[in-house]
């Protein structure tokens, strides 16, 4: 059995009030919590992006990181994404902080990619359509 599976840290991580009580005392499992609130069907997005935008704000570089990953995830899943975390995912582009033998904007760029491909267009502002937008679907010749 994994370590993490009998850790009872990452089971009590579903709940928002403990990401909430993770991300104010700036806890190395906050951006954990995030990822589980994200995946978790049960959360509706009015409880889980607001604690997403807490974690991209964060002073901790792994729970940005997460928090990035959260957002890409958020984005696939329910297909959209407010224009806060967008200017907070555009700043972190140019995040240059090292995490892990790479810089926090690989994370901003993957996520990006996420929500680029899964996001409708017509709801992406141009500078992320043009560098990270899906594929492109022509619309229907008219005959």
């Amino acid at each position: 059995m994994s370590e993490r599976a009998t850790d009872p840290e990452f089971d009590e991580c579903d709940c928002p009030e403990k990401a909430d009580a993770a991300l104010t005392r700036t806890e190395p499992g906050a951006g954990t919590a995030l990822l589980w609130l994200v995946l978790d069907e049960f959360h509706p997005p009015a409880v889980v992006l607001p604690r997403i935008k807490r974690g991209l704000r964060s002073r901790n570089a792994q729970t940005r990181a997460n928090a990035l990953q959260s957002l890409g995830h958020f984005g696939r899943l329910h297909r959209d994404v407010d224009a806060e975390s967008l200017a907070l995912l555009r700043g972190a582009l140019r995040d240059r902080t090292p995490l892990g033998g790479c810089q926090l904007r690989g994370y901003a760029d993957n996520a990006a990619d996420d929500i680029g491909m899964f996001v409708p267009r017509r709801r992406l502002p141009r500078w992320l359509r043009r560098r990270h937008a899906g594929p492109w679907r022509p619309r229907r010749l008219q005959r």
